[in-house]
Order: C-alpha cells, then sequence, then structure tokens
C-alpha cells in the first residue's frame, strides 16, 4: 500500500469475514459488522478480536448503530424485487428486500464508496429486472456506479489493448481513451474468478462498485481468462495433515470403489475413440425404453413391459411399477421429455453402441449396484490422461465429476457432500486448503464442524478477489502487484 490513509468500512452479511480480510489487507479499518448466524458471529469476534462488541445480528434490527464509515462492503443476499410500475418509485421496488436495508444506509450516512457481492447469475436474476433496480437505486442516491456485467460480442480489438497500444507508442488521446472507456462500460466487463488473478478455483462471481465521486476508467482488475494456475501451490502434504485432517478427509470405500469402476471402462475404451463432453448416463447402456417422441410415462403399459429392463412382466402389471424399473430422470410425468433431456439421451445410446464392444464384462451389471448419482459420468477434461485419480472429483447429483487439477471447482455453501476431491492424493480438501482457495490465511478459525466449516467458505466472498478490487477502486496498490507477496500465505494486519 502506498501512502494512503486508513479509512473506516462497515461488514455486512460479514460470514467469517472475507471482506474483512480483503480491506485490512489494504490498512483499513473495520468499525462495524452485521451477521444473522449467532455462531459465525463469536467466530469473527475470534478472527477479528478488535471486533468485540462491534458485530451484531440482523441488519434491520442494528442499522441505527453503524458508526460513520467510507466503505460499505456486503455480499448481500438476492431476492425478488418488485416489478411495480415506476410511478411507485425505485424505493418503493426494493422494499422487502435486505437490499432495501443498504439503501437505506448509504442514504443515512453517504459513505464515499461501496462494494457488494452476489452470486454470477444475479445480473440475469429475473430477467435482468433485479440489476436494473439495483442499478438504478444506487444512481439515484448519486453514485457512480459500475457492475461486472456480463461481455457482450465486439469486432476488433478490445478498448483496453487499444488503450496500452497509446500508452505504448506514447500517444496521448484523452477524448478517444474516454470514448473508448464508454464502449467498455456498454460491453461489461464480465464476470470476475479467482482463477482469472492466479488464485485456484474457478469461482465466477458479479460484483458492483460506486463512488460518490467518479469511478477510476477501470475499477476491476482485467481479467485473465487464460491464465494457468495449479492446485500445487495451495496442497498440503501427508506429514501436513493432523490425524483429524486425515480422518474427515477420507473417502469412503464405495466413492473409492465407485471412481475405480469408472477408471475400468475409461481404460478399456480406445484412445481413437474420444470421451464425450456431455454428461455419461450408465443406466442408458442397452436401453430401449421410449424417448424421443413420448415418454414411458405416456407409453401404454401393454407395450412399454416390452421395453423396461429385466424379465418380461406380466400383461397385467401397472404402469407404476414398469416405471420403477426405469432412472429416476426416465420417471417424469409428462408426455414429451424437455429437448435437452432427448438429446442427452439419444447422445449416450449412440456412444455406447460405439463403445459396447470394449465394454469389460459384467461392468454394466456391477455398475447398476451403485446408486443413481454414482452411474454417472461428466468427463470435462478433454484430452486429459484418462485415470480419474489424477484429477479434482466431486460427487454431485448430476454424477461423478471430473475436470483439470490446474483449480478446484467453486466451493458450494448448501451442501458438504460436493466437497472438492484431489485425486492424486486420494482424499477431500482439508480445510486449510478451503481456506487458502478463497484467499484466506490458513490458520483463520472456521466452524467446529467440517460441514459448517465448508457451508462457511461457501459463502464467503473471496478475499483475494476483494482485495484486487478494493486496491482499484480506492486507488491504491494492490497487494498482487507486488512480486514478493505470497498470495496463498496471507497475513492481516493485526492478527
Amino acid at each position: 500500500m502506498v501512502g494512503k490513509p486508513t479509512l473506516k468500512f462497515v461488514d455486512l452479511f460479514a460470514g467469517i469475514g472475507g471482506f474483512h480480510v480483503g480491506l485490512s489487507e489494504l490498512g483499513h479499518r473495520c468499525v462495524f459488522a452485521s451477521e444473522l448466524d449467532g455462531d459465525l458471529r463469536k467466530i469473527y469476534v475470534t478472527n477479528f478480536p478488535d471486533m468485540d462488541g462491534k458485530i451484531y445480528g440482523d441488519i434491520r434490527e442494528h442499522k441505527s448503530k453503524i458508526p460513520p464509515h467510507d466503505i460499505l462492503c456486503a455480499g448481500f443476499p438476492c431476492q425478488p424485487f418488485s416489478k411495480s410500475g415506476d410511478q411507485l418509485g425505485i424505493n418503493d421496488k426494493t422494499r422487502g428486500t435486505l437490499f432495501h436495508e443498504l439503501i437505506e444506509i448509504l442514504r443515512q450516512h453517504r459513505p464515499q464508496y461501496f462494494i457488494f457481492e452476489n452470486v454470477g447469475n444475479f445480473e440475469r436474476h429475473d430477467g435482468g429486472n433485479t440489476w436494473k433496480i439495483v442499478k438504478k437505486s444506487l444512481l439515484a442516491l448519486g453514485y457512480d456506479v459500475r457492475g461486472t456485467e456480463h461481455v457482450t460480442p465486439q469486432p476488433l480489438t478490445d478498448w483496453r489493448d487499444r488503450a496500452r497500444d497509446r500508452v505504448k507508442t506514447g500517444i496521448v488521446e484523452v477524448d478517444s481513451l474516454l470514448a473508448d472507456a464508454r464502449v467498455g462500460r456498454d460491453r461489461g466487463h464480465g464476470l470476475i474468478s479467482p482463477h482469472h488473478l492466479g488464485y485456484p478455483q474457478a469461482r465466477e462471481r458479479f460484483f458492483i462498485v460506486g463512488t460518490l465521486g467518479q469511478l477510476p476508467l477501470e475499477p476491476f482488475p482485467i481479467a485473465n481468462r487464460t491464465r494457468k494456475t495449479s492446485l500445487t501451490d495451495i496442497v498440503q502434504n501427508l506429514e501436513e495433515l493432523s490425524s483429524d485432517d486425515k480422518a474427515e478427509t477420507k473417502l469412503t470405500s464405495q466413492q473409492i470403489e465407485c471412481i475405480e469402476h469408472w477408471n475400468v471402462l475409461l481404460a478399456a475404451i480406445p484412445p481413437s475413440i474420444e470421451l464425450p463432453s456431455f454428461p455419461i448416463w450408465g443406466d442408458e447402456i442397452g436401453a430401449v425404453y421410449p424417448y424421443a417422441k413420448r415418454t414411458p410415462w405416456a407409453t401404454p403399459p401393454r407395450e412399454l413391459r416390452k421395453l423396461v429392463p429385466g424379465p418380461r412382466n406380466p400383461l397385467w402389471t401397472r404402469k407404476s411399477v414398469l416405471l420403477a424399473t426405469l432412472p429416476n430422470y426416465a420417471r417424469e410425468e409428462q408426455k414429451r421429455f424437455r429437448s435437452w433431456k432427448i438429446q442427452f439421451i439419444r447422445q449416450n445410446r449412440e456412444w455406447f453402441k460405439t463403445i459396447s464392444p470394449y465394454i469389460p464384462d459384467s461392468w454394466v451389471d456391477r455398475l447398476r449396484q451403485f446408486p443413481p448419482s454414482l452411474r454417472k459420468l461428466e468427463w470435462n477434461v478433454k484430452g486429459g490422461e484418462r485415470n480419474l485419480w489424477r484429477h479434482v472429483l466431486q460427487f454431485r447429483p448430476s454424477g461423478l465429476r471430473a475436470r483439470r487439477y490446474d483449480r478446484s471447482p467453486a466451493l458450494v455453501s448448501m451442501t458438504a457432500t460436493q466437497i472438492p476431491i484431489l485425486g492424486p492424493k486420494r482424499r477431500f480438501l482439508t480445510r486449510a486448503e478451503g481456506l487458502l482457495i478463497q484467499g484466506f490465511p490458513k490458520d483463520h478459525v472456521l466452524p467446529a464442524s467440517r460441514a459448517a466449516a465448508f457451508a462457511a467458505l461457501g459463502n464467503a466472498v473471496h478475499v483475494g478477489v476483494v482485495s484486487e478490487i478494493a486496491g482499484r477502486l480506492l486507488g491504491q496498490r494492490s497487494p498482487s502487484d507486488s512480486s514478493e507477496r505470497n498470495r496463498f500465505a496471507v497475513v492481516t494486519p493485526g492478527r
């Protein structure tokens, strides 16, 4: 950080303190925080002892306690907003939502800056209505506002490239640069993911920044969307793991068996046959039930009985019994499947016909002994080594997913069952690795239970991304501008 005064910031919907760590890195001080979850409030004070007495629960009940501040930070929930006509005013459209509380705080305290974060789909939520209302509400308060809107196609070079070319050639064209900046605003910046900045996690998020003055020409970090990252930068060695780490990151015998079973099939398929990019549904091997023009549910029982797996059923067999022999996704009570499902079924049956000579004996029988979600495979490693243990894995409702060992998929807040698996280590992520992936110090305190810890990580804002954005917004050199900074060993001042 270079010669900038310490600013006061407020941390709302604080979670485990991603905004707090990111702003503290730049030398700024938190003066108020709000978090609904009581356990997370206690952990927040453990991580930031000087916040004792400064963190509160429901912001709707405690906003009167907010002191003067310079920066308002919030990873606010995305809720439906009113679609009422403009005659009611923007303010009325936000009523009943937590974003309305942010509007009221901005109106009362007039902080110089704000930084808000939300899910990647925020801009398109409710057909774009939500972002439209949010943006208008902020502009109405007198803020210069910018969001990481999706990039729209544009021919020729990017406006930033043209600006850099002018700098290289020593040409100063202020009017042209401003025009290019307006083009950039119209195009949109695009969502920001940690892997664009060198962190090994794919986690696209929507950010909104604002100031009572004029925003910098580019308040968001330039995203290098082809930047190479590696999980080896954050993965712990076996000797670094405690006995508790080893116990809670251990795969179950069924999970190991499932991975090994799919590996048998991958090894049997000749290299000349490309693995599909669409989800592989093992239940479609040998399947003949109708799907293209009508569903099994819409098929008469006497006809359906000839098309379901297993021994021939008697003529009087009820349709519900026949449907129960099919995979869950084929039991939909509709006359016709949706187009994407028809396409997936057709692609799978065609591909399985291609590889049928290479499917090992009894492989299909063993596959059908696994639960439905383990009978699916998503191969997102085109051209990669056909060994699942060489990649990052996830057990998801849609199947076992494999992706390259260069970055982690986004940590998910809703469930602990989708914690990424480090294939080469044959175990799940540790808590410390989860912290580093999210840009936190590896000794940052998390909830006691593993499920709660990863739920909190999944809800957290990425520290490194916050620090990069805040550095640009406030006109400071961001930590990543220093080649000496180890981005995976973040140290918070005053900790």
